[in-house]
């Protein structure tokens, strides 16, 4: 979320896609360095970390672009 937040104040728009795919794609750089750490992948943990990480900037990307906020 921070990476998220920070990449909207560097583009002024709640709405702008590349703050959501800069969050998406560090989560997943993450989920790859767990995964040398701990020697396999462990679905439930990966799924339940990328939900907690991108839901939010999905969230209020979504509603940007609706228009809502």
């Amino acid at each position: 979320m921070v990476i998220w937040v920070a990449g909207v104040a560097v583009a002024g728009d709640v709405g702008a896609a590349w703050p959501l795919a800069l969050a998406a794609l560090a989560e997943l750089v993450n989920e790859v360095f767990d995964r040398l750490r701990v020697g396999s992948w462990r679905i439930a943990d990966t799924v339940q970390d990328i939900v907690n990480s991108v839901l939010w900037p999905v969230v209020l990307f979504t509603l940007a672009r609706m228009g809502v906020i």
